[in-house]
């Protein structure tokens, strides 16, 4: 391997690390956070007329830093990212465009086009700030958690569109009676279908904002019994998430631990073991310190492991 290529793969390595490393590479990632948070601030301060009037140059300036860094850190990732493991089998070149249409890529794209299409386009400055806003999504790069509440996303999406259809079709039978029971009584409110459906929305959610209700006994009590389903029927898909996240995670802690058992079995671990086994705990959200005491763990169970004088069988002994 020549410099240019261990360059490029310290590179890669420092960039996929995240937070989980250590030393420096950890306060450069903290820094791009902060920096990250401090341009949602910019946005949300720079809206206020006071603060845009007498802090305007302050904001461009700062501005103009984030996107520099931006772009370098989307560069580098763009120029590194043919050291990944998946991208291998193919070309620099072509492993390079694929990367570019990864959501994570966009990502990171979307970032710094605001500032760019601004020289390009004459567009409302409104929407370009808005879509600066877009610069909260590259914290998905630092908090890989996110990447597996996706994963659980897609798994659970048939069962979450189930979860939907009950919803919409809950709103529209609650929007339906409403408007039957409540009609004539309040024709402002629930003279029709479509009128009736906000108040079903509000109270099957469970808000309740307060500006519609029913007036009429039976409406009263059909009101009650929708609150009632309601509370069941939108607490359903976050139990169903939050269920499915902690398994998965589990499951995942579980294939770490496994395969740092594999590795270890005959007794050390090389450098392309121990860069699997990094990479697999910093998919968990995990930093170093952590699966190096899972590494530790599993040595000290390998380490109790002892052989049979007579026929030569291994087996654990005692704790």
């Amino acid at each position: 391997m020549n410099d240019r290529e261990s360059l490029r793969a310290k590179t890669f390595r420092a960039l996929e690390v995240g937070l989980a490393g250590r030393g420096p590479i950890r306060l450069i990632h903290a820094f791009i956070i902060l920096l990250i948070l401090a341009n949602v601030a910019a946005v949300v301060l720079e809206s206020y007329p006071p603060y845009a009037n007498r802090f305007g140059k302050a904001f461009w300036i700062f501005e103009l830093v984030s996107v520099a860094i931006f772009s370098l850190e989307y560069a580098l990732r763009l120029w590194c990212i043919v050291e990944a493991p998946r991208y291998r089998s193919v070309s620099p070149m072509r492993a390079r465009l694929r990367y570019m249409w990864s959501p994570v890529a966009l990502v990171d794209l979307l970032a710094i086009l605001p500032f760019y299409l601004g020289f390009l386009f004459k567009a409302d400055l409104r929407f370009l700030r808005v879509l600066r806003l877009l610069r909260l999504l590259k914290l998905g790069h630092y908090f890989p958690g996110i990447d597996v509440f996706l994963y659980v996303l897609r798994v659970q999406l048939p069962a979450l569109a189930a979860a939907s259809l009950v919803m919409v079709v809950l709103i529209l039978f609650s929007a339906c009676l409403m408007f039957m029971l409540e009609g004539s009584a309040q024709p402002d409110a629930f003279g029709t279908v479509g009128s009736a459906i906000w108040w079903a929305v509000v109270t099957l959610t469970t808000v309740g904002y307060g500006d519609i209700t029913p007036v009429t006994t039976l409406g009263k009590a059909l009101g009650t019994v929708i609150m009632l389903l309601g509370v069941g029927t939108v607490a359903l898909p976050a139990a169903m998430l939050a269920g499915r996240f902690s398994e998965e995670i589990q499951a995942r802690r579980g294939q770490l631990e496994t395969l740092i058992a594999r590795y270890i079995g005959d007794g050390q671990l090389d450098a392309e073991e121990q860069e699997e086994i990094r990479r697999l705990g910093r998919d968990l959200g995990m930093p170093e310190e952590a699966v190096d005491q899972i590494v530790a763990g599993q040595r000290a169970r390998a380490g109790r492991v002892i052989n049979c004088p007579h026929c030569g069988r291994g087996f654990s002994s005692p704790a």
